[in-house]
Formats: structure tokens, sequence, C-alpha cells
């Protein structure tokens, strides 16, 4: 025979009734004569003594917990984690492409301005995303040397805006040019001038990361070469968007903030939502100095970059 029979009755009526029927404490305690705290005492009760068991399950894609520490660890306020086992970052592509692509479905809100890069993760959300809120969407830099057609910010830009309902500002024109005289004629180019009109009215970014060493850049991979030996030479290890970003997270003077058709730093750092996408070990001591930096509200990474990061901080 059970001990407190009558408790324990209680404690299973109460318990189904908040649980199962969404009824609220108050409710419970009306119909049922008894008070709002003796509600409270009987669900505490029903957990205790097993008559409720309560399961959470974690999304099987999604690795809650390691992502919950890196968000801790660097002070971001998201941080999603693919789970599963250590890829490339070439495999990773198209999940993290996908789950960019549900990230701002789900949180981006109508008449907000989006500002997009570039890159193969972009390229892959580009093609996932159906059904974003109402947003307008402006090219954050024009395209870099050497960029294969299928990542073209341009192109990725239109494709935003139609899943979206939303007005297109695309930037036509070379993330760069060489002659000093011809940037401030492209600048001054309606479209493009309208484009970047726009950079300091942005409410989130997406942008990918890419690595200086190894070399997984198109930054790096395009610059001319005077260019690349002298970021080299300054320690360059990441970029995102238009900005070079060194081991300890600074931001690396470069020719693109004078000669570039691009976002800026200043305006990068006002941008209220940050949200970054890359991952494989490769990058990870890229994505490590963006996060140092502060580059970043909300990561979007896999489990392999995820516990590296974790489990040295932690050490």
């Amino acid at each position: 025979m059970p001990k407190r029979p009558l408790q324990k009755l209680q404690a299973a009526l109460v318990a189904r009734r908040y649980y199962l029927e969404n009824q609220t404490k108050s409710e419970i305690a009306d119909k049922l004569g008894i008070s709002r705290f003796k509600v409270a005492r009987l669900i505490e009760t029903a957990l205790k003594e097993g008559i409720v068991h309560i399961e959470i399950r974690d999304q099987s894609e999604l690795n809650t917990e390691l992502a919950e520490r890196l968000r801790e660890v660097y002070g971001l306020k998201v941080a999603l984690v693919l789970d599963g086992p250590d890829l490339p970052s070439t495999s990773l592509i198209e999940p993290l492409g996908l789950l960019v692509a549900d990230f701002l479905e789900e949180t981006l809100t109508d008449g907000q301005l989006l500002g997009l890069s570039w890159g193969r993760t972009l390229a892959a959300a580009a093609k996932a995303v159906s059904n974003l809120p109402k947003v307008d969407v402006v090219q954050a830099a024009g395209s870099p040397a050497r960029l294969d057609l299928s990542q073209n910010p341009t192109e990725l830009v239109h494709r935003f805006a139609r899943a979206a309902g939303g007005q297109a500002y695309p930037l036509f024109g070379p993330m760069w040019v060489e002659d000093p005289g011809l940037i401030d004629k492209l600048r001054a180019e309606p479209s493009i001038a309208d484009a970047m009109s726009r950079y300091d009215k942005i409410d989130a970014l997406v942008v990918g990361v890419g690595s200086w060493r190894p070399q997984e850049s198109c930054l790096c991979s395009g610059f001319p070469e005077d260019w690349r030996r002298e970021a080299l030479k300054h320690n360059v290890l990441a970029d995102i968007c238009a900005t070079l970003i060194d081991p300890e997270g600074r931001a690396v003077p470069s020719p693109l903030d004078t000669a570039g058709l691009c976002l800026s730093t200043e305006q990068l750092r006002r941008i209220p939502e940050r949200i970054v996408a890359g991952g494989g070990l490769e990058k990870v001591d890229a994505i490590r100095a963006v996060l140092k930096g502060g580059w970043v509200t909300t990561m979007i990474t896999d489990s392999s970059v995820a516990r590296r990061l974790v489990e040295e901080a932690r050490s």
C-alpha cells in the first residue's frame, strides 16, 4: 500500500491538468478549491515521486549542450552547432547552408534590411530559403576576384530577395579596384551609391568566414600579390566580408579601406545582428579569431570546431 495515497492522487490530478491540459496554477487552484502554493507543491511532489517524467529530446542534428557552452565562452547571443563526426569544410557547406536558411526564416522580421556577402555556405543557404519574412536585401560588397559564379553575391542577393518578396539592392561592380581615381567614380554611380547608402541601416548581416592559414578564402586567393603579402606580413588570419582580422581578433588595415566597394569595418561593427557561418577544422583558427574579436553575435558552425574552441577555453 503506497504511503500518503491522497497526496499522490492529488499530485497526479494536478500534474495531468498542468502538463497535459495546459491549465495554469491559478485555474487548477480555483477548480480544486486549494491554494496556488499547494498546487505548486503538488507539482513538485509529482516530479520528485516519479509520477511525472520529463524527457528532453535534443534535436538530432544539433548539439545544444555544446552550443550553449560555446555561447557562454564567447558571450554570443546565439550559437548553433551541427552535431556529427569531424568533417572537412567542403562536406559542411550544404548542412550549414540549410541551418543558415532555417535560422533566417525563424528570426528575421518583416521590414528589416538584410545584408549579404558571398561564399559557398551562403550559396547553399540561398538555394534552401523558401519562406523568408518580407525583408529587403542589400549586397554588402562587390564581387571579389576569381569568385565562382555560383557564389556571386549579386545573384545571392536576388535569390534571397525573391524568397522574401522584398527589394534587392545589388552592387554591380568589383569588390576593389587598384586605380585610386576609379574608385570614386564607381562609388558615385547611381545604383552603387544607392546600395552603399543603405549600409548604416542594415539590421542583420550574414557572412562566411575566410581562412588565410590554411588558405580557405577568396580574398586571400584573389588579392593582388602585393596586397596579399602585406596582409600576411601583418599576420592576417581571417576575413569576414571586407574586414581582415589577426589572431587576437583585431582588425588589420588593408587597401579595401580606401579602394573597396564594400561595407567598412566601422559599419560592420555597428550592425546589431552579425550572423557568421563556417565550419571544419581547417577553419578553426580563423573562427577563433573572429570570435575573440567580438565580430559575431550569432555563430553557426559544426561540433568539431565548437568542441575544439570550448576545450581550449576550459584548459
